[in-house]
């Protein structure tokens, strides 16, 4: 008998992964645009997620894959979990799909079945799970309403920096020349057309880039840096705080996201923030991408109190 396939996506707002695999190992890979549904639609979502696993099935021939699990920022309110649900059981052709919080995925990927995971890529979130299957949520608000410490909340702030330097509002800054070079226009008082009606999503979380690169020899950049390192280590203090008090052992803390790689100048001033707070904390980045956790997730199903969801059904809490 052919072993069961299952799939693991990591859904986000930049990009999406897909790992396909048996038991014991991954067999395919995939990868498509952003399917945050919040940003991209439900038919963005279900195009994404399409994409991600027809690229991981590719090479298996007619293998179908039995079970998905999918991580997607802002799936912990119950409708969109649901609508999230029934797009991806059309999207993948699978018997069962188990949708939860994407920063779940960091936790399963780095082995801690109890911890902290803060993620800083497009948008950021903090998630936390505790011994006794309790789970806290922090941040995820969107860009629009919160977002703290994110690509797009550093790339903002970058935007305004150059805007007030040129004002003469604030000092300058060599993120003027490298903000103006990223958006392709001749100096800051070009920005306003640029930037205008709207910059999307995308291009202005782009912009962190420019950021990070000058962290280390500019006041200004650097300073932003510490501000999105503040607000990540008071998300994750805030969500130490909501879990299981009765635990008294270290807190593993596992950072992920396209900002928290490992050398990343925002990981190093956000551990040393956590670390300014409360030593018990014991920050890493994850060395790999989050889809392994959401393998590892469709491998193992659901906990007791998780229902799985099949074509046709609206039950469950995953």
């Amino acid at each position: 008998m052919t072993e069961p396939l299952y799939l693991g996506l990591d859904a986000g707002g930049t990009r999406t992964v897909c790992l396909a695999g048996d038991g014991q190992a991954i067999l395919g890979r995939g990868e498509s645009g952003p399917a945050n549904p919040n940003v991209s639609g439900l038919e963005g979502f279900r195009r994404a997620v399409a994409e991600a696993a027809g690229q991981a099935l590719s090479s298996l021939g007619d293998r179908p894959a039995t079970k998905a699990w999918i991580g997607v920022a802002g799936s912990e309110r119950p409708v969109m979990r649901e609508a999230v649900r029934s797009a991806a059981l059309e999207a993948l052709a699978v018997e069962e799909v188990h949708i939860s919080h994407d920063a779940r995925l960091v936790l399963a990927a780095a082995g801690v079945t109890s911890g902290i995971a803060v993620v800083a890529g497009t948008g950021s979130s903090v998630y936390g799970l505790g011994r006794d299957g309790h789970e806290v949520k922090v941040g995820g608000w969107g860009h629009l309403l919160g977002d703290e410490g994110s690509a797009y909340d550093i790339g903002r702030a970058a935007l305004r920096a150059v805007a007030q330097a040129g004002d003469g509002r604030a000092p300058a800054t060599g993120l003027t020349e490298g903000i103006t070079r990223a958006l392709g226009v001749g100096d800051a008082d070009q920005l306003r057309e640029r930037c205008y009606p709207t910059a999307s999503v995308g291009e202005v979380a782009g912009l962190a880039a420019v950021v990070l690169d000058l962290a280390d020899v500019d006041e200004v950049a650097r300073s932003i840096l510490q501000t999105a390192a503040a607000h990540l280590a008071l998300a994750v203090a805030v969500c130490n705080e909501r879990m299981d008090q009765s635990d008294s052992s270290p807190r593993p803390v596992v950072a992920a996201g396209g900002l928290l790689r490992p050398r990343s100048p925002l990981l190093a001033l956000l551990a040393a923030a956590l670390q300014g707070r409360d030593g018990s904390y014991q920050v890493s980045p994850l060395a790999v991408e989050p889809a392994t956790g959401a393998l590892a997730l469709a491998r193992d199903g659901p906990t007791a109190d998780e229902q799985p969801a099949r074509p046709g059904s609206k039950s469950g809490t995953t």
